[in-house]
């Protein structure tokens, strides 16, 4: 069953690569990107075997493995989704037992870029303990070890995650517990940046980080190498003991996935329900129907929910500098990276509809009208957000005459990101997960095409933008009418590339809505 259930991900891979053209493509980019990753990681693993002494060695392979499980854990659900090419609810219907679906699933996750990237690196860090007879033999041992843990954890959280924002009390924890992993992530960070030339540092960190989860397998060969065989063992038991507690984690995540793959929790009561709702709420127009449609995807759609936190959590991360002591110049970033956030997510909107589209398209919805009304919900969360972000910021500074450039540079990359977007979302949507699944997953081959897409959002809102951070940057040195004249140009600027976008897509909607929908079916 194990060897058949790897099959059907290679069998599903190939078909999904056949027949379609840009998940290809991605697989191409992201295969070019993980070379370019395996030559640099190889090359340094080789100057720690010949050029570095072994403690040098421990501390850098220590702290990197650590980087890298943590990296598995977390960046899957903030970044780019986990591949569900093999979603667990599929089998649902089969009477496959747990156990050996939980080791079919965890096998069929070595099979791709990341996973054949992480699996070459581990196993490569037998050139670096070369130096030691016992280190490079167990040093093979402890890196499947460390590699299978890092699938483990990638999908323990990502079934944890779908678990909860499946019901509404869910919701609001993975919400707190989002925020709190996020402050305290950047706490950590900033705390160990500002402190980073302490001599010793680096090497009590590794210390640390050798008997945590995180880089249990990673420090076993140093033990080895330095003769220290009773700890190497006992980090080594550790590490299986985490790995084999992370299984079992997921199993237990997986008997819910299987016997209840698709229940939700819509969190509003019976009276809440009466009514037309948002629809009876916004304007009796095209454009105000779709705005409530958003406004009530925004409120229950996990998919949704998930990726807005995101954007709001991400921002109050340049608070931490100010609480640990690093400085507070950072947090005068706070405005315009939300401004960037906010405009950027919507770049991919209209893939979240799939094959709902039809009804935009079987009820003649204009162009104007859908461009303009899915930025409704944005629209009104950044009115409320980027000027109190900015008045936290000149709070925190005693900057209060940076107020007019803060504002203004997040205004102005808010809007020029809703003129992007609005045509992004209709020239190339890209996979997305589907309705009821998890928000946290990627349709498989889909995660270098995700990446890439939001590359060029990203870049494109940056370059539109770059003579409005000029002046907005120029103010905070001292030129203080520069901020009003930012905040000026924020106004008709971003405006007018808003209006620009908007029209552009429009056109562009109205013309290809049908083969927009025939790609939305295509990409599921």
């Amino acid at each position: 069953m194990v060897a058949l259930i790897v099959g059907l991900k290679w069998q599903l891979l190939r078909n999904g690569l056949r027949r379609s053209t840009p998940q290809l493509v991605g697989l191409i980019i992201a295969v070019l990107y993980g070379m370019g990753v395996l030559v640099a990681a190889l090359s340094g693993l080789v100057a720690l075997r010949f050029s570095l002494p072994s403690d040098v060695a421990r501390t850098a392979i220590t702290i990197g493995g650590s980087a890298v499980v943590l990296g598995w854990t977390i960046l899957p659900i903030i970044a780019y989704g986990i591949d569900e090419t093999l979603d667990p609810a599929r089998f649902a219907t089969f009477a496959v037992p747990r156990r050996q679906l939980v080791l079919g699933l965890l096998l069929s996750s070595l099979v791709g870029v990341p996973a054949a990237v992480t699996t070459i690196l581990g196993l490569a860090t037998v050139i670096t303990w070369s130096r030691s007879v016992p280190a490079m033999s167990i040093a093979p041992v402890a890196a499947v070890v460390a590699v299978f843990t890092c699938v483990a954890m990638s999908r323990v959280t990502s079934a944890a995650s779908f678990a909860l924002s499946r019901h509404r009390r869910g919701k609001e924890a993975l919400l707190l517990l989002m925020l709190l992993l996020s402050l305290g992530f950047g706490a950590a960070t900033s705390s160990v940046m500002n402190q980073v030339s302490s001599p010793g540092l680096l090497q009590d960190l590794a210390n640390v980080l050798g008997w945590t989860p995180l880089g249990l397998a990673w420090a076993v060969p140093a033990d080895f190498a330095d003769g220290a065989i009773g700890s190497g063992l006992l980090r080594l038991a550790l590490a299986v003991v985490f790995l084999v507690a992370a299984l079992l984690v997921w199993d237990v995540l997986l008997r819910g996935a299987l016997e209840n793959p698709r229940a939700t929790d819509g969190g509003g009561s019976a009276n809440g329900n009466k009514g037309l709702g948002w629809f009876g709420r916004m304007p009796a127009t095209p454009t105000g129907a779709v705005a409530a449609r958003s406004i009530i995807a925004w409120r229950r759609d996990p998919r949704y929910v998930a990726s807005v936190v995101l954007m709001l959590l991400l921002p109050l991360g340049l608070l931490l500098p100010a609480f640990t002591g690093s400085g507070n110049v950072w947090t005068l970033a706070m405005a315009p990276a939300a401004g960037f956030m906010l405009g950027w997510s919507t770049h991919n909107d209209i893939a979240y509809d799939g094959t709902a589209f039809w009804g935009h398209v079987a009820t003649g919805v204009s162009g104007p009208a859908d461009r303009l009304g899915r930025l409704v919900p944005t629209a009104v969360a950044a009115s409320v957000l980027l000027p109190v972000y900015a008045a936290i910021s000149c709070a925190l500074t005693g900057r209060w005459s940076a107020w007019p450039a803060l504002f203004g540079m997040g205004g102005g990359l808010l809007l020029t990101g809703f003129g992007v977007a609005s045509v992004m979302s209709v020239l190339k949507p890209y996979p997305v997960p589907g309705p009821g699944e998890n928000p946290f997953g990627a349709p498989p081959g889909s995660s270098a095409l995700t990446m890439v897409i939001q590359a060029v959002a990203g870049t494109a809102v940056f370059v539109v933008n770059l003579p409005l951070l000029f002046v907005g940057i120029g103010a905070l040195f001292g030129h203080v009418w520069m901020g009003w004249l930012c905040l000026g140009l924020a106004v008709v600027f971003g405006s007018g590339t808003l209006a620009v976008g908007t029209r552009w897509g429009a056109r562009i909607y109205e013309r290809r809505a049908p083969e927009l929908l025939a790609d939305l079916s295509r990409i599921r």
